[in-house]
């Protein structure tokens, strides 16, 4: 987790200095998004925790976005099921303003532990086989942005990333704050 804040900070500071060289424009803006949701799977619903850093210059938007998320339920079967995301994003902000929509696609590499097939049956819990997978995905996001100030502003994201391991889909909420698109 250190290392994925270290990352997140690192692409916000090289980001910075990028648009920093340039021409200053009221057409760049750099922010960070930090909120929770849920994941859902075909056989789980698990607690999410997202972190982004964004970019949008004009109608264009640049996302790194990172993703952990795992069951909360103590009295379930075990293993409990954990899913975790680094995802590189690119898309368009046709709107700009307090209101905004985005839509955005890329790649990510995710991985994560789920559950197989069931080993034994004992009280409280049943236990399953525990799966680990990595590989890369195609994650997609789609998210409603409110901009109430030009500091900070909220968001609705749904998202997926689909992958040939284990496929998901989710919403969360976000805080989001920085230089943020304002009209």
């Amino acid at each position: 987790m250190k290392y994925f804040l270290l990352s997140l900070i690192f692409t916000a500071s090289c980001l910075n200095a990028f648009s920093l060289m340039g021409e200053q424009s009221d057409d760049s803006f750099i922010w960070v998004g930090v909120g929770g949701g849920s994941l859902h799977t075909a056989d789980a619903s698990l607690s999410d925790f997202n972190a982004s850093v964004n970019y949008s210059k004009n109608d264009r938007i640049f996302k790194l976005r990172g993703l952990h998320a795992e069951e909360t339920d103590v009295s379930g079967p075990k293993p409990n099921e954990e899913f975790w995301e680094l995802g590189l994003l690119y898309g368009i902000r046709p709107i700009n303003g307090k209101i905004s929509v985005s839509f955005l696609a890329g790649i990510s590499y995710t991985g994560g532990t789920y559950r197989g097939d069931l080993l034994d049956i004992e009280m409280p819990y049943d236990y399953y086989e525990e799966l680990r997978f990595d590989t890369v995905g195609l994650p997609l996001e789609v998210h409603f942005d409110v901009n109430t100030l030009h500091f900070i502003g909220f968001s609705i994201i749904f998202y997926a990333d689909i992958n040939p391991e284990k496929s998901y889909g989710g919403v969360n909420l976000s805080i989001l704050l920085g230089y943020l698109p304002y009209l």
